[in-house]
């Protein structure tokens, strides 16, 4: 038998994205277990959850007391062999949950099975992968290289390393995911893109307030040596400057120039650089996809964009590159997007504007 999983959603307050949060929930197969846990006290909450009435195993509207509380209470409530949460800006790639599955009934016999995810901004446009993401190795325990949408662990081996700290509020995943390793849970890695996130100014995590620093350092301080504290530390300012605080032309000058190689996932740089070709996973909620705009910062004459799923032509308009799908997605269909870079220039990309 299939194992089944139990996703809770934590809502703190109403966002624009939760419909999307919660249809990325409903196409998924295996269907997962979701667990509502509404906070807000916002009517926008409850009236979008109504039209995803049969979605929810368990549906709570009140107050509670925080997000990893709240997220026990839906696990509690939600019975299923595998555990996940995500929160109202977050989605599932359409495939994530049968993916999943394929590595948890693979040989191995994963405990942890995590991948990659997509970066959205403020205005929905596509900035990049989550960069800190990569294969779970020692590096875990100075650097937290798991992105939570994108993974899922087992129920057993979840309780068997004393389940999520409720008097977190800022880094119960990672607390989660070295506690996990150090129990000796095996993990998985899935080398495609299982969720889409938001990167705001105005999401906890983005802030670099006293008590998410405190709940940083704890972590780093109990598992580090005195080195690589002082290089995760760094990691952390610097993100935090980078996304959250600096103009986004400064911030990109900057990280090129600390940063002069990095992460490259499915061709793509951190910096924005195409590498050879890049493959970028799109999908859209909520309507149709039929044109993709790229940005870039530097873009050669000879950089192309086509899609081997959907087809299309590459055209210039306004000095902007874009792809007009020949087979228009439907909502929730993922749309690879091929940017190839035929000349022996750099290319940067900035960002993919969907449509």
């Amino acid at each position: 038998m299939s194992p089944t999983f139990t996703i809770s959603v934590p809502i703190g307050a109403y966002h624009p994205l939760l419909a999307e949060c919660f249809e990325s929930l409903s196409i998924q197969s295996p269907k997962p277990r979701v667990a509502l846990l509404d906070a807000s006290g916002d009517a926008r909450v409850a009236e979008v959850a109504d039209r995803f009435a049969g979605l929810f195993v368990y549906r709570r509207h009140g107050p509670d007391n925080g997000q990893s509380d709240a997220i026990l209470e839906g696990w509690r409530n939600a019975p299923g062999d595998i555990l996940g949460w995500l929160n109202a800006d977050d989605a599932l790639y359409p495939d994530a949950l049968a993916a999943a599955v394929q590595h948890f009934e693979s040989a191995a016999q994963p405990d942890v099975v995590c991948g990659h995810t997509v970066i959205i901004n403020d205005d929905n446009q596509v900035t990049g992968y989550h960069w800190a993401v990569e294969t779970p190795s020692e590096r875990l325990l100075f650097g937290d290289v798991i992105s939570q949408p994108s993974c899922f662990f087992k129920r057993d081996f979840y309780e068997r390393v004393g389940g999520l700290d409720a008097d977190l509020h800022y880094t119960m995943d990672w607390d989660l995911w070295v506690r996990l390793w150090r129990g000796g849970a095996k993990f998985d890695f899935i080398d495609k893109t299982l969720s889409r996130v938001l990167w705001t100014r105005h999401a906890k995590t983005g802030g670099f307030n006293f008590a998410r620093r405190k709940e940083l350092n704890r972590i780093i301080n109990q598992n580090a040596s005195p080195l690589q504290r002082l290089k995760s530390k760094l990691g952390f300012t610097f993100h935090h400057l980078f996304e959250y605080v600096l103009p986004g032309t400064l911030a990109r000058s900057l990280r090129r120039f600390i940063f002069k190689t990095g992460s490259v996932i499915q061709g793509l740089g951190r910096n924005g650089e195409i590498v050879d070709a890049a493959n970028i996973p799109l999908v859209r909620f909520g309507g149709r996809l039929s044109r993709i705009e790229a940005d870039f910062i530097k873009a050669p004459r000879d950089v192309v964009l086509s899609s081997p799923s959907h087809g299309g032509a590459c055209i210039i308009e306004g000095g902007k590159l874009s792809l007009i799908l020949d087979k228009p997605a439907e909502s929730a269909e993922i749309v690879i997007l091929t940017i190839k870079n035929n000349g022996g220039r750099q290319a940067l990309l900035s960002h993919l504007s969907i449509s």
